[in-house]
């Protein structure tokens, strides 16, 4: 009959040992990995939240300023106190202007109406649907931007909306858009959308 070795206490201690230091390894290459990625992770969801609050406000001034030509024969504001002071009913919703929640700052740029389709309102082309256009070899955008002055600095004149001064590619597309400098929505692009819906929902209801 063959005699069976029974483990020793010393070889069953250097094997719990060896497993102890594989786990310690792995752990701190767990927290390595999280150190690095969850941080990172995080900040770009701050940011993503940021730019959803910065489209909120654009397209709400973008309505207010479409339900003030509706009431004043289809012509834009020229000032942001007739926003604020308009009545019955109340065209904007913010009774101081609003951070920018990508600066932090109170300073949005005024879109004037020519910039935004001209005078009249006359509706712009369609934004482009993609994003690989309009770009240069470094990625930056080559469409030129449409003219805006700095809220705090304008003298005043019709204007169709508002947008960020904040520069350089955005995490989230917006009206075609994914760089700050070309995030543009005015009363001119909301009229659009609306006509744009309402041409679809005649489409399937004549179906």
């Amino acid at each position: 009959m063959h005699s069976m070795e029974r483990p020793t206490a010393r070889g069953n201690e250097g094997e719990r040992g060896f497993t102890l230091a594989a786990l310690i390894v792995i752990l701190s290459i767990l927290m390595i990995f999280v150190a690095y990625t969850v941080p990172k992770q995080w900040s770009i969801v701050l940011q993503r939240d940021r730019e959803k609050q910065t489209q909120y406000i654009m397209r709400q001034y973008a309505r207010a300023i479409l339900e003030f030509q509706r009431q004043h024969n289809n012509t834009f504001p020229t000032s942001m106190d007739q926003l604020k002071q308009a009545r019955n009913p109340r065209v904007l919703r913010f009774k101081d202007d609003p951070i920018d929640p990508l600066t932090g700052q109170v300073d949005w740029l005024v879109i004037p109406a020519a910039a935004a389709g001209g005078p009249t309102g006359a509706p712009p082309p369609p934004p482009p649907t993609t994003s690989s256009g309009g770009k240069d070899a470094n990625g930056n955008p080559t469409t030129p931007q449409v003219q805006a002055f700095p809220m705090k600095d304008y003298a005043g004149g019709p204007f169709a909306g508002i947008r960020s001064p904040k520069t350089g590619q955005s995490y989230m597309m917006f009206n075609g858009s994914d760089h700050y400098e070309q995030w543009n929505f005015t009363a001119v692009d909301l009229q659009l959308e609306v006509q744009q819906r309402l041409q679809a929902a005649s489409t399937v209801i004549a179906r």
